[in-house]
């Protein structure tokens, strides 16, 4: 039988990173992830916590978490996730500063433009929550731009290529049948 290749998704070069002056700029992509999913968890579990079949678990197998989870975090919910909001902010401002300084965009406010995913992730809205979960996906991009990490190894971005590929080639079949049926006639 044939082995498996092992398919290495993260690779970590420091010594080029720090030569770029990146480093800095990697621990802050790894915190922000870190708050990201920290947050986007607490809005989830927030959210079931609506549900009676969910308290009522945690009224029943652990009644300590659940009284001060329904009489301390639960009603100060939005006090919590202004916490996050604020790291956000912070980190949005820092990240602009940063686009200024090296003259990333053409002109200084592209950034909150090009970032909008970011700008209205912070908003604490119920309907805007869920942007913060393009921070994730942008803090990845920003990763593999690094040579961190390559996506393209992932076992979902084979997937997606796999059924992009496929898509593809049925929408160009599909194409060229209609240029040849019309130039037939």
């Amino acid at each position: 039988m044939a082995k498996r290749k092992k398919r290495k998704v993260v690779q970590f070069d420091l010594e080029s990173i720090k030569e770029r002056g990146e480093l800095r700029f990697l621990y802050l992509d790894l915190f922000m992830v870190f708050v990201v999913v920290l947050n986007l968890l607490f809005i989830l579990f927030d959210w079931h916590w609506q549900f009676s079949f969910f308290r009522n678990f945690f009224e029943q197998y652990l009644n300590g978490f659940y009284q001060f989870y329904n009489n301390k975090i639960h009603p100060d919910f939005l006090l919590y996730d202004i916490y996050f909001v604020i790291i956000f902010v912070v980190e949005l401002i820092v990240r602009w500063i940063i686009a200024i300084k090296r003259e990333t965009y053409h002109q200084w406010f592209f950034y909150p433009f090009v970032h909008w995913y970011d700008v209205l992730g912070c908003i604490p809205l119920g309907s805007f929550r869920f942007l913060r979960l393009f921070r994730v996906f942008s803090i990845l991009m920003r990763l593999q731009k690094l040579h961190l990490i390559d996506m393209r190894k992932t076992w979902v971005a084979v997937q997606l290529k796999k059924y992009y590929d496929i898509v593809v080639e049925e929408v160009t079949d599909r194409v060229v049948i209609n240029i040849l049926e019309n130039w037939q006639e």
